[in-house]
């Protein structure tokens, strides 16, 4: 329809370029229109027919003639476009027949395929049915249509597949499924036998590793033993002496820590006047190594202690109580270390430290330390190592294991 529309619309503008449409003069009726003039001539006329009038020209005619010239082209134009198109039209009708029959002949192709894979699988089916039957009569050498286990031990061995008599006697009872102690065709699986085999093989080797293991072990803790009782042998013996001074020595060495414990007491002596003779005594004591300026004199009486704690040949009794006040000496500066970040902590929240509270803090750490005082005095006057106190005994115990024991069993009283 388009091309229709434009095909007439070039003919009208050609036939108005050749000057074709009428001037206004010839709509008025003017003899002097150069257009085509049918007229009908009245009775004067010979023939009766249309006449042409005068005017008109040789270019008049060139003019139509190039518009009837125009509109045949295109109407040939227009019958080659409706040719085309019909043709297109037949071409894809005869592709979509083609790809039909592909489509139905690709279907047959797949229908034939499967026929084909379903037949190799009942033929590999069958093979495998016939391979068994073979397999289970080379098995069955009595041919009475079941296999025992003696039947089995052989043809599994001669498979490659060592093992013994209960083995075997094993494995027929886990794949005789109705009990009757044989193995007919349906119950002979050698894939499953296989399986079993592999699995007892596992676990053999599993406990011959964790055999292996526990023996490597076991040699490693005897190598340890003797290596420590090697070191043992090459130590010096203990001395066992717990005798009188011993003891008294042993007592002694914990002045150290309660005279450093002094200055957290001095509220409760304040608050029980019978404390007063005992903290004085104590700091009678702590005077003489107070006048030692910048604090050598507990500096020399630490060191002595820990210098004499390490002497093999003194008691053990008395080294491990040195050792062990020295220890609780140490200890003493956690409780000093503690005061003074609640003290700062306190200050820098503006609100400082009560004396109440800071006496009751003192209060506690000096009953502490005078238990743990109290305890170790009271067994080492029995002649027995005060090993009560958790991880500071501890302590004690191993800087002094540095001799060997003198008893048989290798026990020591520590």
């Amino acid at each position: 329809m388009s091309s229709m529309t434009a095909s007439q619309g070039l003919g009208s503008t050609a036939f108005l370029a050749v000057g074709g449409a009428p001037r206004p003069a010839a709509l008025r009726g003017s003899p002097s229109s150069p257009s085509f003039e049918l007229r009908s001539r009245g009775a004067g006329s010979s023939s009766g027919g249309p006449q042409v009038t005068s005017h008109d020209t040789p270019a008049n005619w060139t003019g139509l003639t190039a518009c009837l010239s125009l509109a045949a082209s295109l109407a040939v134009e227009r019958k080659a476009n409706r040719r085309s198109a019909t043709r297109a039209s037949v071409v894809g009708l005869k592709a979509t027949d083609t790809d039909v029959d592909l489509v139905a002949q690709l279907q047959l192709e797949a229908s034939k395929l499967r026929a084909e894979v379903s037949s190799l699988e009942a033929e590999r089916e069958e093979q495998l049915q016939r391979d068994r039957l073979s397999l289970f009569r080379s098995f069955d050498l009595d041919s009475s249509g079941a296999i025992d286990d003696q039947e089995l031990r052989k043809g599994l061995q001669e498979l490659g597949l060592k093992l013994d008599a209960p083995e075997a006697t094993k494995i027929l009872r886990a794949l005789d499924k109705n009990g009757d102690g044989r193995l007919q065709l349906e119950e002979f699986d050698l894939q499953a036998a296989s399986k079993l085999i592999e699995e007892w093989r596992a676990e053999e080797r599993a406990a011959e590793d964790a055999s292996r293991a526990r023996e490597r072990q076991s040699k490693e803790l005897v190598s340890e033993k003797q290596a420590e009782q090697e070191l043992l042998a090459n130590l010096p013996l203990e001395n066992d002496d717990v005798g009188l001074p011993t003891r008294l020595a042993s007592v002694l060495a914990y002045l150290l820590p309660l005279m450093d414990a002094l200055r957290y007491g001095l509220p409760l002596a304040m608050a029980f006047p019978l404390l007063t003779g005992p903290f004085d005594a104590v700091f009678l004591i702590s005077g003489v190594f107070s006048a030692v300026p910048l604090g050598l004199g507990y500096l020399a009486l630490l060191i002595g202690m820990q210098s004499l704690a390490q002497n093999t040949e003194l008691p053990t009794l008395l080294r491990f109580n040195l050792r062990q006040s020295v220890n609780l000496d140490i200890a003493l500066l956690v409780p000093g270390f503690l005061g003074s970040l609640v003290s700062f902590a306190l200050d820098a929240a503006g609100t400082p430290v009560s004396e109440e509270l800071a006496a009751t803090g003192n209060s506690v750490v000096f009953v502490l330390i005078a238990a743990c005082v109290a305890y170790s005095t009271v067994s080492s006057l029995l002649g027995v190592a005060p090993t009560g106190l958790p991880y500071i005994s501890q302590m004690a115990s191993e800087a002094i294991s540095d001799t060997r024991p003198n008893d048989e069993d290798g026990s020591g009283k520590l």
